[in-house]
């Protein structure tokens, strides 16, 4: 459905648009025109439109724009500020998009819901109430493969084996679990929030040794502990020196090499493998270390399944929720999060009852997205089942036509 950029981020992608002068489709009320990004500042975003329609004076609604950003579909809507007309020419303000999504999984422009319009469905599955901090990524649980003298339900033996073959390229090794505590220190909260491995000094620095590097898209990258930190609320030079305060607190421990590595069970952060190696040992990280930890993460799951850990029990509750903004492939609702938040698994199934401009249609989705806002939890899903004749209705009704347009045409250039 997308998922939003951080304000930095969307700061920079906004500016490239308009140094580039980046193509940008712009919607509004049904209607459609392309324009060229020229223009911005902390109060608008401005367009010079090439063709389509453009808005006219006297016009009180948001304005959508949609675009490609290094091959990325993105998408943003600001309040109508202005039109200026020039001999040929049109020129488009709009406010300032305070919030960029990226990565649609689909070619449809939300809608906005009529009063009227409401979604009814039933919650299928396991439901989950585990005492572990929920991570931002997900690890659906896969059964490994047998490995010779290993027993899921010895636990004893399992952690053994861990020290045994971490001290083969580690000084120092131990698994942290947080069903008696929540995350406390700066690296726990960034491999739970991110579900991804913090590796020093790679995280930290890019100008690390190339022969020391650990390639792995699992590694944490410099520019997404800087979002991370940014994202908690510090300021870009406020997380620059405190990242750099980590750094100086690990070479006054003499630390060569450090890896937290999360343990992962869906969406919850079950603990952290940790490994480290010190500058008097002179050992570095092999580029093994990292499918040694992860095949490691995934068999403590399974003897942690095993052993109890995770109890979970089928749900089917009906549940009327609130239409944030419907396309023709998707739909955003809202509900409160105390009540839903843990039985909103992703990836799983609901059979909504649509109620649509008078209509009553069955549709199964599929949870792809979900985030919170204070109390609220906002929950982002897929059409996987839909009747041809009611997916005809819903475009008809929503767009006014049941050839609704690609708002995101696949042409090369538009990757800046």
């Amino acid at each position: 459905m997308g998922s939003p950029v951080s304000r930095i981020e969307r700061e920079f992608i906004l500016k490239n648009m308009v140094d580039t002068h980046a193509p940008v489709e712009i919607s509004w009320r049904d209607k459609w025109g392309v324009g060229l990004a020229v223009d911005m500042n902390e109060n608008f975003f401005s367009f010079e439109m090439e063709s389509g329609e453009s808005p006219e004076a006297g016009f009180d609604g948001d304005v959508i724009a949609f675009f490609k950003f290094r091959g990325t579909r993105m998408t943003g809507r600001g309040k109508f500020i202005s039109i200026e007309k020039r001999d040929e020419t049109r020129k488009l303000k709009i406010g300032v998009p305070k919030t960029l999504y990226r990565d649609l999984s689909r070619g449809y422009e939300r809608v906005a819901p009529q009063e009227g319009d409401r979604v009814c469905f039933m919650v299928k599955g396991e439901k989950f109430a585990l005492n572990f901090p929920q991570s931002k990524a997900y690890e659906p649980f896969e059964e490994p493969q047998p490995a010779a003298n290993v027993d899921p339900a010895r636990m004893t033996t399992l952690l053994k084996q861990f020290r045994e073959s971490a001290q083969a390229f580690s000084s120092e090794s131990k698994i942290v679990m947080f069903r008696e505590r929540q995350p406390e220190n700066f690296e726990e909260n960034l491999v739970t929030t991110t579900g991804k491995t913090f590796l020093y000094p790679q995280s930290l620095h890019k100008a690390t040794l190339e022969n020391t590097r650990i390639i792995s898209p699992r590694v944490l990258a410099q520019e997404e502990v800087i979002l991370h930190e940014t994202n908690r609320g510090r300021e870009l030079f406020q997380a620059l020196n405190f990242l750099s305060e980590i750094t100086k607190d690990k070479e006054a421990k003499n630390i060569l090499q450090e890896m937290y590595s999360p343990i992962l069970y869906n969406n919850y952060a079950v603990g952290y493998l940790y490994l480290v190696t010190f500058k008097n040992n002179g050992r570095y990280f092999p580029q093994k270390v990292m499918d040694f930890v992860f095949q490691f993460g995934r068999l403590l799951v399974h003897s942690l399944k095993v052993n109890g850990y995770f109890k979970g029990v089928p749900v089917q509750e009906r549940v009327e929720a609130e239409i944030i903004d419907i396309s023709a492939s998707g739909i955003q609702m809202v509900l409160p999060r105390v009540h839903y938040d843990k039985a909103m698994e992703l990836l799983h199934d609901l059979t909504f009852t649509l109620y649509l401009r008078g209509a009553e249609m069955q549709i199964g989705g599929r949870i792809m997205r979900k985030f919170r806002d204070k109390g609220r939890l906002y929950v982002c899903t897929t059409f996987v089942d839909i009747q041809d004749p009611d997916r005809l209705f819903l475009m008809e009704s929503l767009y006014g036509s049941s050839e609704a347009p690609d708002l995101y045409p696949a042409q090369e250039d538009w990757s800046v």
